[in-house]
């Protein structure tokens, strides 16, 4: 039973006031902050849905926008990797103030704080500082961004595979360290970079996935908006010469280069590559294009644009980045009609 609270032409918002008959997969959440109305933290939506079926969704939700936003009728989309450990897997949370200055994350569709002095879902380095309850002097615009001990200030220090990388505090990291690498062996496997080839890493970072390019491929271009991260991937990719970082937005960077391009990994924000860094992917006809993205909804945007250029979807394999949450990974492996499928 639900109570609406907003009407709209197309949907509506309701408050739920009574469960009369619960799914068997509806779990009862582990946080004493979960839930949906005014007063619960915004940080997690699934934590009241089992793990195997916040699994099964995913999978599921993944099809369904390639089908209704790509008009891709049978994608083929691979079942979702799980995460190792669904609880305690953030190596990094920003959390909004409350005017006393105490940590903690909007409520859903609000700018209202909600303090917490517990977390499930970050690493107990960061548990404990929030259990601490220790009052935070107030940055401007009122956030204050904290990593895991693991990670020590103030350029921090993540070993992964061979390799080690500075993150400095102002650059984007994958959160859940314990599914980095796995992300990584997905890029490489589908990237499959072969000995002269040029390869692309548009939103490289700080170069997580070139510097396991590199040690394959003749020549690795990586464009960044990001000063602090491109700084650090001049760091962790010194030892190879055939690095070649441009700072600036991809859509500016990209249609002036002239290197001729063989294979692409693209890792967008949200917001996805959209059209304009699309267009000029499918202008340089790069052969192969592996796409990792956290929206299956811009990916599906994207998509159809490939596709309607001549590219072909090969295989989807979402990954579960952010377990207790709707949202998802997925890498997605793109190759140009004339080229031999795997």
């Amino acid at each position: 039973r639900v109570q609406i609270v907003e009407e709209h032409e197309h949907f509506a918002r309701a408050r739920v006031l009574e469960v009369i008959e619960p799914s068997p997969d509806r779990v009862l959440p582990r946080c004493p902050y979960f839930g949906f109305e005014a007063t619960a933290c915004g940080g997690c939506h699934w934590q009241h849905i089992d793990y195997a079926a916040q699994l099964r969704f995913k999978t599921d939700i993944v099809r369904e926008q390639l089908r209704r936003i790509g008009r891709i009728a049978a994608a083929p989309v691979r079942d979702i990797i799980p995460a190792p450990n669904p609880w305690a897997y953030r190596n990094q949370a920003r959390f909004s103030l409350t005017p006393a200055g105490r940590p903690g994350f909007q409520a859903a569709r609000s700018h209202r704080v909600v303090p917490i002095d517990m977390c499930h879902i970050v690493e107990p380095s960061i548990r404990e500082w929030l259990a601490a309850n220790q009052p935070v002097a107030k940055p401007r615009p009122n956030q204050v961004s904290v990593r895991s001990s693991s990670f020590q200030p103030p350029a921090y220090s993540l070993r992964l595979k061979d390799a080690t990388f500075q993150v400095s505090a102002g650059s984007f990291f994958q959160v859940n360290t314990a599914l980095i690498e796995p992300l990584i062996d997905q890029v490489l496997d589908k990237l499959d970079v072969r000995e002269g080839q040029s390869v692309l890493d548009a939103y490289c970072g700080v170069g997580l996935f070139s510097r396991f390019i590199a040690p394959k491929a003749n020549r690795v271009i990586g464009i960044e908006s990001s000063r602090s991260a491109i700084e650090d991937a001049r760091v962790n990719l010194a030892q190879f010469d055939h690095v070649d970082l441009r700072v600036g937005l991809v859509e500016d960077v990209l249609p002036e280069l002239t290197t001729p391009i063989d294979a692409a990994v693209v890792d967008p924000p949200r917001a996805g590559c959209g059209p304009q860094v699309i267009q000029a992917l499918i202008e340089r006809s790069v052969k192969r294009l592996v796409y990792v993205s956290c929206d299956p909804a811009t990916l599906a945007r994207d998509a159809r644009q490939l596709i309607d250029s001549g590219y072909q979807l090969v295989e989807v394999q979402p990954v579960d980045m952010f377990p207790q949450t709707y949202h998802l990974e997925t890498v997605t492996l793109f190759l140009r009609a004339n080229q031999a499928i795997l």
